[in-house]
C-alpha cells in the first residue's frame, strides 16, 4: 500500500490526430477474475415503467428548480457488519478484479472537437472551478442527472457516459439511483449532457433501468458499493447516447486507490469552507490531482480520496484519469466527512472502491 503522497498533476500533450485513432474503438480487456461471474458479489435491477414522454412532461422549470435546491448527498463512510466487509452472498471473499476499456469518440468527430481540453500545465486544483467549455469533448460526456426521489422529493446528482456495447450507459453513484432514506428507487431520472447554467445542448435522454450492487440494497456502505449503472433509452431523433456525445472508458481494479492525473466532475450546490452562492447545481465544476489510498492503516478500506471542495450535487460524477489523452473513470464522487450536524469538516472527497462490485454491476447492464 503506498504511502499518500502530495496531490500534484502533470498533464502530457497529444496530438489531434493521434488521439482520434487511439480513442475510436470500444474493445474491453478483461483481466484475472473479471470473467468468473459466478464468483461476483450480486446486483439489483430497477426498470423504468412510465413513457419518455411522461417524464419529460415531469420536469417543468418549477422541478428542475426544486431539484437544484435540493442536490444529493452521500452519508459517511461506516463499518458494515463482519459478513459484508469484503465478502459477498455465498460466502466466498470477493475476487481480485482487473477489467478496462478505452474511451468512444462520438459518430463523426474531427480533430477540432477535441481541443476543449485541459492545459498540458495544468496544475493541482482542489478549489473547484467551473468547466470552461462543458459542450466539448471531454467535458460533455458528463452531465446533470435529475429523478425523483422515493419520497417524491426532486434531487440532482450527476452522471458521465462510459463507453458500452450498447452504447445506452451512465455511470454514476448508488445513492443516485437507490436511496434507502428516502424510500428506495428513483424515478423520472433524465440525464442532461455537457449541461451549462441551464442550458442543455444535447437535450434530455431518460432511464430505461438502473443496477446497483446488491449490497448497497441490503446495507449502503459508501466503501464498496457506491456506484451504479443507469441505461437510457434510444432517443427517436438522436439516436443512441454514446453516438451524440461519445463516452469515457474505464479502469475497475481491486486495491486500487492510488491514480495520477484524476479530474474530479460534477455539478455541486455546495462545497467545502465556501458559500453556497459559489456553486449553482447548474454549472460543471472540476477539481485535478491524484487519488490516494483513503484508509492506509485499514486494508479493508480501499477508498480513493483526493482534496476537492465539491459537495452534494457532484455525487455520481467520474473521477478519470488521463482526462486529456484516454480518459477513464477509476472512481465516483461518493461522500464526505460530515460532523452531527451534517457539515463537511475538511476537504477529502471519496469514492467507493472500483473493483469487484463495480465490474459485477457493468457485467450486469446489457
Amino acid at each position: 500500500m503506498r504511502t499518500a503522497g502530495s496531490i500534484r498533476i502533470t498533464v502530457a500533450a497529444m496530438a489531434a490526430s493521434a488521439l482520434l485513432g487511439a480513442l475510436g474503438s470500444t474493445a474491453q480487456a478483461a483481466g484475472p477474475g473479471a470473467g468468473e461471474g459466478s464468483r461476483l458479489p450480486g446486483v439489483q435491477i430497477d426498470r423504468e415503467t412510465a413513457k419518455p414522454s411522461t417524464v419529460r412532461a415531469y420536469w417543468t422549470p418549477e422541478r428542475r428548480a426544486q431539484a437544484m435546491a435540493h442536490p444529493a448527498d452521500g452519508g459517511s463512510a461506516h463499518a458494515p457488519a463482519a459478513r459484508q466487509q469484503r465478502t459477498p452472498a455465498g460466502g466466498a471473499d470477493l475476487p481480485d478484479v482487473s477489467m478496462s476499456a478505452g474511451p468512444t469518440l462520438p459518430k463523426g468527430a474531427r480533430s477540432a472537437d477535441q481541443k476543449a481540453r485541459p492545459a498540458a500545465d495544468a496544475p493541482e486544483l482542489s478549489r473547484s472551478l467551473r468547466t470552461p467549455f462543458p459542450h466539448r469533448w471531454p467535458w460533455r460526456q458528463t452531465g446533470l442527472l435529475l429523478f425523483q426521489q422515493a419520497n417524491g422529493k426532486p434531487a440532482q446528482c450527476t452522471a458521465s457516459v462510459i463507453t458500452h456495447e450498447n452504447r445506452s450507459t451512465l455511470w454514476t453513484a448508488a445513492h443516485c439511483l437507490y436511496d434507502k432514506k428516502s424510500g428506495g428507487w428513483t424515478k423520472n431520472s433524465i440525464f442532461l449532457p455537457g449541461s451549462q447554467g441551464g442550458d442543455d445542448p444535447y437535450g434530455g435522454w431518460v432511464k430505461d433501468y438502473s443496477v446497483v450492487p446488491q449490497q448497497w440494497i441490503d446495507e449502503p456502505d459508501y466503501r464498496y458499493a457506491d456506484m451504479g449503472a443507469m441505461v437510457v433509452k434510444k432517443d427517436a431523433r438522436r439516436g443512441y447516447l454514446q453516438d451524440e456525445v461519445g463516452a469515457y472508458g474505464y479502469e475497475f481494479r481491486s486495491n486500487s486507490p492510488d491514480n495520477d492525473l484524476v479530474f474530479s466532475l460534477g455539478y455541486p450546490g455546495r462545497g467545502y469552507n465556501r458559500p453556497d452562492s459559489d456553486f449553482s447545481g447548474e454549472d460543471q465544476m472540476y477539481c485535478a490531482g491524484d487519488t490516494v489510498d483513503a484508509s492506509e492503516w485499514n486494508p479493508l478500506d480501499e477508498r480513493l480520496r483526493m482534496d476537492c471542495d465539491m459537495g452534494g450535487g457532484a455525487s455520481g460524477g467520474p473521477m478519470v484519469k488521463n482526462l486529456v489523452s484516454t480518459p477513464q473513470i477509476v472512481g465516483t464522487n461518493s461522500h464526505r466527512n460530515v460532523d452531527p450536524d451534517g457539515t463537511y469538516t475538511d476537504n477529502h472527497l471519496y469514492s467507493s472502491e472500483h473493483g469487484a462490485q463495480a465490474v459485477s454491476v457493468y457485467q450486469a447492464v446489457e
